[in-house]
């Protein structure tokens, strides 16, 4: 099956009436969206429609004599109009297509941006539940939050909660029930695409709290970084998971 590109899940995703509630303006990338979006939000991601893990991502944002962007954690190209930032965006790009998308002012941990990995499985009535989430913070200067493309790290999610907008354990408790309640319907939701085992959902969240679904990881969504926490508990229950899972796709 052929990878499922970044627009057609956004197009996929925002029918659903709830979860489009939680989606970044998105469209595709052209000189014509750039302008645009850059117009409307002042900043900008652009990511290659079929690639994974960061790889590729670049931010544009308007400066006070133009405008700039960055790929990963690279250096800052400035540039002094929108058709100059296209040109150059353009020679840094893949031979593929690109989305664009308002960037969202994420929570941060001392200057660095995190995301949160929730992670769904079916259970042994192949129904879906929920396995355990992290968050995941953003290495030095670096515009995405996966660990290896950007050398970064995870930390538990209530701690980053507490970290970065002061949440009490209780609030962020609320918040992860919202996480969970969303997540159940991304992945209900999939099943119009095709069966699926194990999704990984990330969501960022924002300076005042507000929740934006980022990406939805159905391709072997990795769980590696669930060893990396103090508590094992999530990991091992997910590792114990998976392995009978892997055995049902062999009985099938």
């Amino acid at each position: 099956m052929a990878p499922l590109g970044k627009w057609f899940l956004h197009r996929f995703y925002s029918r659903d009436s709830e979860i489009r509630k939680h989606l970044p303006p998105t469209s595709i990338f052209n000189a014509q969206t750039l302008r645009i979006f850059m117009k409307k939000y002042g900043a900008v991601y652009i990511k290659p429609d079929n690639t994974h893990m960061g790889k590729g991502i670049m931010k544009a944002w308007k400066t006070r004599g133009g405008y700039a962007f960055v790929l990963l954690r690279g250096t800052t190209v400035k540039c002094a109009s929108l058709d100059a930032l296209y040109t150059e965006i353009k020679k840094r790009s893949f031979s593929q297509p690109y989305i664009i998308q308002k960037a969202i002012p994420l929570a941060r941990i001392k200057g660095r941006p995190f995301d949160i990995r929730v992670m769904m499985m079916r259970n042994l009535r192949d129904r879906w539940q929920f396995f355990g989430l992290y968050s995941k913070v953003a290495g030095p200067n670096s515009i995405v939050t996966n660990v290896s493309s950007s050398r970064g790290y995870v930390t538990l999610f209530e701690k980053s909660m507490k970290q970065s907008l002061g949440y009490s354990n209780e609030k962020a408790a609320r918040v992860k029930n919202r996480l969970i309640r969303l997540s159940h319907k991304i992945c209900k939701r999939a099943g119009k695409i095709r069966y699926y085992q194990k999704i990984g959902n990330d969501f960022a969240v924002d300076k005042k709290g507000k929740i934006s679904l980022i990406e939805v990881n159905f391709k072997y969504p990795g769980f590696t970084g669930f060893s990396r926490l103090p508590n094992q508990k999530y990991y091992l229950g997910i590792k114990r998971m998976n392995n009978i899972l892997r055995k049902r796709r062999r009985r099938g």
